[in-house]
């Protein structure tokens, strides 16, 4: 029986510096037969050479101006012929039986997604992958396993993960080409309500680096902000309309509570329009995370008040002298209690 085709996108700009590592990882799998295309989007750096570099001629490359992402994701998908689709970022790397225990897990299947193992790396640096076994480890209803991966403190929702048959594909839709940012949760979320069966598929691992400054996902910009509340509204929505569940409705107001901790204290109306549909879906209890300084002033404070506060240090370049600052007052507080301690 002759292997199905596996076809795997990967949008790239400026990704020279990395690419080289998620090609070598890509045509060194033990499943052989795939197309591996990458669309170059404008990229200004040698990415084209590093690609070059690789030299497998199951490598096609495409170039387009700048037009994001999405836009991106979806001209390698029309340019296809692959029966199951991979859309990979140019800077991650997966296990060398990643593809192929994804197409065994699937076994033929069309309505079918596959999920895989996931790894956080940092610093360019493999020896620091870690990973914790999520909840969605296990083969679910694309509702639970929604459902389950919200609940979490953290989710993983990047399209990655996935290795999609190309009917369902093309039956969910492809890329939201107005969302720069979040788009992956748009999309996600998308896909899956429109699949029978989330399969998870233990071994196949895939590295995603974290640390990247430049990556798309650190920008602060108002569009990107907008972008990425637009992504959220329109995959609340999708889920509202599965199951309008005063569980839904808790992980919807937790999502824009998210963005609200993000983008405070800049943009006002933004953040006043998250705040207003944290309320609408009954409100949420998560807290924002930082350092113990950071909880201790969120204690005293508030949170807006301690995040305004760190923004300040930062903003101004003492945030050596502010941490001095704190050592010397726990120094002197500490001090004072040993003098208290024995009476001196």
């Amino acid at each position: 029986m002759t292997e199905p085709l596996v076809s795997i996108i990967i949008p790239c700009y400026n990704a020279g510096a990395y690419i080289t590592d998620a090609l070598k990882s890509i045509v060194h799998q033990t499943y052989t037969n795939i197309e591996v295309i990458v669309i170059d989007d404008g990229s200004t750096d040698d990415s084209i050479e590093k690609i070059q570099e690789v030299g497998d001629k199951r490598i096609h490359v495409v170039h387009q101006e700048n037009k994001g992402q999405g836009a991106a994701s979806n001209v390698g998908f029309q340019l296809s012929k692959g029966e199951y689709i991979k859309f990979f970022d140019a800077d991650d790397i997966m296990c060398q039986e990643h593809i192929e225990l994804q197409v065994k897990k699937i076994n033929g299947q069309k309505n079918v997604i596959a999920s895989s193992e996931w790894y956080r790396f940092f610093n360019n640096d493999m020896a620091t992958a870690v990973y914790a076994t999520e909840t969605v480890w296990n083969d679910l209803r694309p509702l639970d396993w929604l459902k389950k991966s919200l609940s979490q403190q953290y989710d993983m929702m990047a399209a990655w993960l996935w290795l999609i048959p190309r009917e369902l594909l093309i039956k969910a839709g492809g890329w939201d080409e107005r969302l720069s940012l979040n788009n992956d949760f748009e999309f996600s979320v998308r896909l899956l309500l429109q699949a029978d069966k989330v399969v998870f598929t233990r071994g196949a691992k895939v590295y995603y680096r974290s640390g990247r400054h430049s990556a798309l996902s650190r920008s602060s910009s108002k569009q990107a902000y907008e972008a990425a509340i637009l992504s959220t509204e329109l995959a609340c929505n999708y889920l509202l309309s599965a199951e309008n569940s005063p569980i839904m409705k808790a992980i919807c107001a937790d999502r824009y509570q998210e963005w609200c901790f993000r983008i405070y204290p800049h943009f006002p109306e933004i953040v006043q329009l998250l705040e207003q549909k944290v309320q609408l879906y009954g409100g949420s209890s998560r807290q924002m995370e930082g350092g113990k300084l950071f909880q201790k002033m969120s204690d005293l404070v508030g949170w807006k008040m301690a995040k305004r506060i760190k923004f300040f240090f930062y903003k101004i370049g003492y945030v050596r002298l502010f941490e001095s600052f704190i050592k010397i007052f726990k120094r002197s507080k500490n001090y004072h209690q040993e003098l208290a301690t024995n009476n001196i």
